[in-house]
């Protein structure tokens, strides 16, 4: 998952600034640095020739960043150690990157923590130490052996006596007639059966001894109660981060059409990043009209999000129906993200991430458990 996340934002990173770079003459990206200035506090201090210097420098040095990423991703999914720590200093580096850059860059720089805890997460870690991750024993038995007692047998105690000469052996003789409750119980399992259907009742070396009559690894007649699993919690906290931001984004500007719709449709006409024929072209004659579709929009949006980190916080109450239903918004937010590419396409690696997480093993067995 970590060579997977971090390999396909790469991709995208690159795409970008090929993109960018492949129409760096034209008089559209001058136009943009433009604007940017003129927004930005740096006017004064900054000329148009030496943004566009300086902004070549980064978008270079950002395909580099993403190529070597990219590689690195590969043999990191091939079992080279070195590669993952280069990998991880990469995810670093980019994980800074976007952090500086304001809120555009919030879901990249969250995406680049999760590749870095995946890459040091304890199954990741004895993976490449060639060993055999020990994950916590959840299947569909641990019912049935916790709720089945172990039989225990106990000697009464006597006063000490002295101990008569051996006498000869007395032959068998058959038992009275109702004698049968002085008879020793029968076994528990047949003298012939193997070692593994034979519980134990006392604990290993080194742990404290159960109390009498209950198993040392559960109480009595209770299930085995495991902690949340790793995936699960991963899961639950990624997809409330990015549900809460997508929500406070677009019900922002769901808020703003309502209280007035004139100053909405102003603010769209005049996008930082975006020249004036852009513009025309988006909004066409009718901005009134445009601002009412991006209002639907951001209310969708907004409503899509605010389920999403619903459903990502109800993963925790160990309930089956949970999943299903955080699966069931995230596809919709996937759907939402192909229609809003490129630049939905972070948030579809983010969802599809999620999505993978909470069908792991581990999280089935846990919900299983808690039935």
């Amino acid at each position: 998952m970590a060579c997977l996340t971090a390999g396909v934002a790469s991709v995208l990173v690159l795409i970008s600034v090929l993109t960018t770079l492949s129409g760096w003459g034209s008089l559209e990206v001058r136009e943009q640095v433009e604007s940017t200035l003129d927004a930005s506090p740096v006017t004064g201090t900054l000329s148009v020739d030496q943004a566009l210097g300086w902004l070549r420098i980064i978008l270079m040095a950002a395909g580099a960043l993403a190529t070597a990423s990219i590689v690195l991703a590969v043999w990191t999914a091939k079992r080279h150690r070195g590669a993952r720590t280069g990998l991880t200093v990469v995810s670093l580096l980019s994980t800074v990157t976007f952090a500086s850059m304001g809120a555009s860059g919030i879901i990249p720089a969250i995406l680049g923590v999760m590749v870095v805890i995946f890459l040091w997460s304890a199954e990741s870690r004895a993976w490449f130490a060639g060993r055999e991750h020990q994950q916590p024993r959840a299947d569909t038995d641990s019912r049935q052996v916790a709720a089945t007692p172990v039989h225990t047998t106990t000697t009464p105690t006597t006063p000490t006596t002295p101990v008569a000469p051996a006498a000869a052996p007395s032959p068998v003789r058959a038992p009275e007639p109702g004698a049968e409750g002085s008879q020793p119980p029968p076994a528990a399992r047949p003298y012939a059966a193997g070692p593994g259907s034979y519980q134990h009742p006392f604990p290993g070396p080194g742990q404290p001894p159960a109390p009498y009559g209950q198993q040392p690894s559960a109480p009595y007649g209770r299930p085995v109660t495991l902690p949340r699993p790793r995936p699960l919690i991963t899961a639950a906290v990624t997809g409330t981060v990015l549900s809460a931001l997508v929500a406070a984004v677009f019900g922002l500007n769901a808020l703003i059409y309502l209280i007035s719709p004139t100053q909405y449709a102003e603010m769209l006409a005049n996008p930082p990043m975006f020249s004036a024929s852009e513009v025309q072209e988006l909004i066409g004659d009718d901005p009134q009209g445009y601002a009412r579709q991006m209002f639907l929009l951001s209310l969708t949006l907004g409503a899509l999000g605010i389920a999403g980190a619903v459903t990502s916080l109800g993963l925790l109450a160990r309930k089956p129906v949970a999943r299903i239903v955080f699966t069931a918004v995230a596809a919709l937010g996937m759907v939402a993200s192909v229609v809003l590419a490129p630049l939905g396409l972070v948030w579809l690696v983010a969802q599809a991430a999620c999505v993978v997480l909470v069908w792991r093993r581990e999280v089935t067995a846990w919900l299983r458990v808690g039935r």
